[in-house]
């Protein structure tokens, strides 16, 4: 299946906006003003892609253009609940409706020109399977459990891309823990890449579910990437954001996140792939110490994604591919939809991890 991303809902929130403040031009008389929920839906939309993919440029623009329409629609939304046929529009309303009604065309242009570049895996014969599992981040107590219910505790979310073919299927799985700047589907076409070349990729994303400090408020899914990337620009602007120069920080400050998402992998490799080789991977502060790494994956190979000198954005992930619009600002690195740097890498990676040791 293909797993869905951020840029679905922002589309489909713009295109609410986009009819709500078109309606100007043909909401008539006599008629009750359904239209104007669209804003809050919206608006509501954008709240629970903030919850599900964390905080993102794009995203908070959209949010704040949603939340200025639900203002600006406010008596429509009164005289709607109150079944109220429309009155008329005012030329305030009309002119700030016009003036919405461009914004939301130009967001929706920029989405549509700066829109992800997505593999599509029927087409490149892959299989992509997203679980939830909740994680203890303990010494004294690490059973994961998955997630069956939407009300189990979900802190873990596993990724395996695979060939749909076994016959395909090598006898090797990656094991990816990314960096906290990314996520695993910043990487994606990277693993589609190596999943149609028969290697398995297990990513996973690992966030804290304790809320007893500001500090574990901010390890969350919602506002782990954002606040480190706003910290960076606060201190340096696009210049700190770009560069990241300091990974063993994040790699000390994150080093729970990273061991216990790389024990949890190891967990389930295990389980399900016995007797395969397993080959361990990581993105710049996510790549531990080699002698901790050991302490997990006994006989394993690994890989720092970031010493193939051709991967221009350590860290963050494949941007050009999967934000374009983060990639624009912060690297002047535009959409690539050739997908080539992802596809080196891939080759790369499998070069580097079976030569080593032979």
């Amino acid at each position: 299946m293909e797993i869905l991303t951020p840029w679905i809902g922002e589309i489909l929130a713009l295109g609410m906006l986009l009819v709500l403040n078109a309606r100007v031009f043909w909401t008539r008389r006599t008629r009750l003003d359904a239209l104007s929920l669209l804003g809050a839906t919206a608006f509501v939309t954008m709240i629970f892609e903030t919850l599900a993919w964390g905080l993102r440029v794009s995203g908070v623009a959209i949010l704040a253009l949603s939340f200025i329409c639900v203002i600006v629609n406010y008596r429509s939304l009164v005289r709607f609940s109150q079944r109220l046929f429309v009155d008329s529009y005012s030329i305030k309303f009309f002119v700030t409706s016009l003036l919405l009604l461009a914004a939301s065309v130009f967001f929706i242009a920029v989405e549509i020109q700066a829109r992800p570049v997505r593999l599509q895996t029927r087409l490149f014969n892959v299989q992509v399977e997203r679980e939830y599992f909740s994680c203890p981040l303990s010494q004294d107590n690490f059973p994961l459990k998955k997630a069956r219910e939407a009300t189990d505790k979900r802190n873990l979310t596993l990724y395996t891309f695979s060939n749909k073919n076994k016959e395909n299927q090598k006898d090797a799985v990656i094991v990816f823990t990314p960096d906290v700047l990314a996520e695993a589907l910043a990487y994606e076409p990277y693993f589609i890449l190596l999943a149609r070349k028969g290697w398995t990729v297990l990513a996973a994303d690992l966030y804290n579910l304790n809320f007893k400090s500001p500090e574990d408020f901010s390890n969350t899914k919602s506002f782990r990437r954002a606040s480190l990337i706003w910290s960076a620009y606060s201190s340096g602007g696009k210049k700190a954001v770009k560069e990241q120069k300091f990974p063993e920080s994040r790699a000390r400050a994150f080093h729970e996140i990273y061991e216990y998402s790389y024990r949890a992998l190891e967990q389930i490799a295990r389980e399900r792939y016995p007797g395969k080789k397993i080959f361990v991977v990581g993105d710049s502060s996510s790549f531990l110490p080699t002698q901790k790494l050991e302490t997990i994956f006994a006989a394993a190979r690994f890989l720092n994604l970031k010493d193939i000198p051709e991967y221009t954005t350590p860290g963050y992930g494949f941007v050009a591919q999967t934000n374009p619009i983060f990639s624009w600002l912060f690297f002047g690195i535009k959409r690539d939809k050739t997908s080539f740097e992802p596809s080196w890498c891939a080759t790369q990676t499998i070069k580097k991890l079976s030569s080593r040791g032979d």
